[in-house]
């Protein structure tokens, strides 16, 4: 039997062979994310950029990896995961069987919840904690004629 693989990196129709929270937080957007594999190691992803589809269902993510180590501000039962990243620097892509990922979570929420200091401000997409832009400066209008 030939085994034939498709490539897809619309990230429409990738997200549509993924499970939901895959395909609305991962694909073609950026982050910080960790899946947790079989083996209970955990892979630093900051996007999944394409899918392989295979005719015998295999399932293979092409993603970009974020660095190694141990996220900021995680969990104290995360802290002892073993986190895989990108080997040496710019080295940024790899394959992932879908079949050997029992979890997917985002880390990003954990490091703006540390950067912000306050636990008022809500978790959503748009927090922004940058200082806000200087007022523009009023324009000077030369003499009228």
């Amino acid at each position: 039997m030939h085994v034939t693989w498709m490539r897809i990196t619309d990230p429409e129709m990738v997200a549509a062979r993924l499970p939901a929270w895959f395909a609305s937080r991962m694909v073609g957007l950026r982050g910080s994310f960790g899946l947790l594999l079989t083996t209970g190691d955990v892979i630093r992803v900051t996007s999944i950029a394409a899918a392989h589809i295979s005719s015998d269902g295999i399932v293979l993510l092409d993603v970009l990896l974020d660095v190694a180590g141990v996220p900021r501000g995680i969990d104290n039962a995360w802290q002892t995961k073993h986190y895989l990243g990108s080997p040496v620097p710019g080295a940024t892509i790899a394959t992932v069987n879908l079949a050997h990922i029992v979890a997917a979570v985002e880390f990003t929420m954990a490091e703006m919840a540390v950067q912000s200091r306050d636990p008022s401000v809500g978790y959503g997409d748009e927090i922004d904690d940058s200082p806000a832009p200087p007022a523009p400066e009023a324009v000077s209008q030369g003499p009228e004629s």
